[in-house]
């Protein structure tokens, strides 16, 4: 029965049918026309926008002495496959544009003012809380009533921040009094009425750094199905580690920006050679192995400066000028400005190298701390050294690529952190200034040295001279 109910044909009922000719179509331009192409390139917003503007500009051919034809909303509504009503309204508001000698301008008002509208939240609330009750997204969720995406939201909406908090040295009076002092005494007198602060080009800047052979956390970028890294260490304690000495000036620059000098003196670690009084499956026994030195001594320090330094100050220091003034911290390794062995090597070949002191608890004074040793962190950071050697050269080669214009900006950054530690009457409750330095360098614009305002200046001078 059910075969029954279907038409029984054969292939020789179809064999006397005439079917068209096919009509070759290219398949790839089928789908790479202009049409295509410049509907896919634009948003659809952008595309409704277009079919307005064209449905305004067919209406307007079509419209005499301000009044439509009859039957031409039908008809545009039909040419473009939209409604009567779809037309109608932009006709509305072209004609209410027209009527009030406006230009006409048609476009798609949905964007932002359609879907969900946003609760209003008062957000005086989170400043009630005490710091340490929002340290976390969902500890701010739960101070709020709201849940942690929301929470997320308002951090990506910037209607909240994230402030990463560092803990700053503790400074007592005396200490204001003598960081005021010392940027006061950077103060250019030939700049007055207008301050500004000295160029440093005679100043060489001393520090030490840690570096490791490997940090005990990293942070890797891995595929959802790749492995992840496995890094192994008998002690975290006891990952080895060397102690190395920077120094750097000021560089300079020709009138053009050519660079005269990088300002780099040179970064050496503290280490010795000691031949390997075991065999291992590493190395025969006797190898000469680098080791870091134990303890940084005064003597120890010394002997760099005498030996390490000055060379590489003679060596590279430009011009003709021989007086230079090496400024280091208060860590006790380091010597003191009259130690008799510095002054007698340092006064050789008619040089007047001298040490001072920066002022105590002040890590904020200094280009090394401000901002040098983490542009040489970046670079290192991207080797993976597996010996001492290695660690070595790989310190030293992301010191000497660091260019000129990176060390002329810290110093820059030194001389706006003098300036706002005078707004501070010496102290160091402010935020690392950001002025734009390599946007004002790619305009012309950068200031060799940094301006203090005038009545910061004097306020500054008659607070430094009631507390003397």
């Amino acid at each position: 029965m059910a075969a029954s109910s279907f038409s029984t044909h054969t292939q020789t009922d179809f064999e006397d049918v005439v079917l068209p000719p096919l009509v070759e179509v290219p398949f790839a331009a089928a789908f790479n026309s202009s049409e295509t192409q410049n509907r896919n390139c634009i948003s659809s917003v952008q595309a409704r926008n277009e079919r307005r503007k064209k449905v305004i500009d067919v209406i307007l051919q079509k419209c005499k002495d301000g009044k439509l034809q009859h039957g031409c909303i039908k008809s545009v509504a039909n040419d473009f496959n939209i409604s009567d009503r779809s037309v109608r309204d932009l006709w509305r508001i072209a004609k209410a544009q027209l009527d009030t000698g406006l230009s006409i301008d048609v476009e798609c008002r949905w964007q932002g003012n359609s879907g969900k509208k946003s609760r209003t939240k008062d957000f005086s609330k989170l400043s009630q809380i005490p710091f340490h009750q929002r340290q976390t997204l969902r500890a701010v969720s739960h101070c709020l009533n709201v849940s942690t995406t929301t929470a997320h939201r308002w951090l990506k909406e910037k209607k909240i921040k994230r402030h990463s908090n560092a803990i700053k040295p503790f400074l007592c009076e005396k200490g204001k009094l003598k960081r005021l002092k010392y940027c006061l005494s950077f103060i250019s007198p030939t700049s007055l009425p207008n301050p500004t602060f000295h160029h440093c080009y005679d100043y060489i800047h001393i520090d030490e750094k840690w570096f490791n052979l490997s940090k005990p956390k990293a942070t890797f970028y891995t595929l959802p199905g790749e492995d992840d890294p496995y890094r192994i260490t008998q002690s975290k304690t006891h990952i080895p580690k060397i102690i190395f000495l920077a120094a750097v000036g000021r560089p300079r620059f020709e009138v053009d920006g050519e660079v005269i000098w990088d300002g780099k003196i040179g970064i050496f670690p503290f280490t010795f050679e000691e031949a390997a009084k075991r065999a291992s499956k590493n190395r025969p026994a006797g190898t000469m192995e680098i080791k870091a030195v134990p303890k940084i001594a005064r003597d120890v320090m010394r002997s760099m400066m005498i030996q390490q330094l000055l060379p590489a100050i003679r060596a590279k220091w430009p011009g003709t000028s021989k007086q230079v003034i090496i400024q280091q911290d208060n860590a006790k390794p380091h010597i003191d400005i009259n130690d008799l062995e510095f002054v007698s090597a340092s006064k050789e070949g008619d040089w007047d190298i001298q040490l001072q002191f920066q002022p105590p608890n002040s890590p904020d004074l200094n280009v090394l701390d401000l901002g040098f040793f983490r542009s040489i962190d970046a670079l290192s950071d991207k080797t993976a050294p597996r010996s001492m050697r290695e660690l070595i050269t790989n310190v030293t080669m992301s010191y000497d690529q660091l260019i000129a214009q990176t060390l002329n900006n810290v110093f820059l950054t030194y001389q706006e952190v003098m300036s706002d530690v005078l707004k501070q009457k010496g102290g160091n409750d402010y935020k690392i200034p950001h002025m734009g330095k390599e946007r004002l360098a790619r305009e012309g614009l950068l200031p060799e040295n940094i301006h203090v305002d005038a009545q910061v200046y004097e306020e500054v001078v008659q607070f430094s001279e009631s507390n003397t």
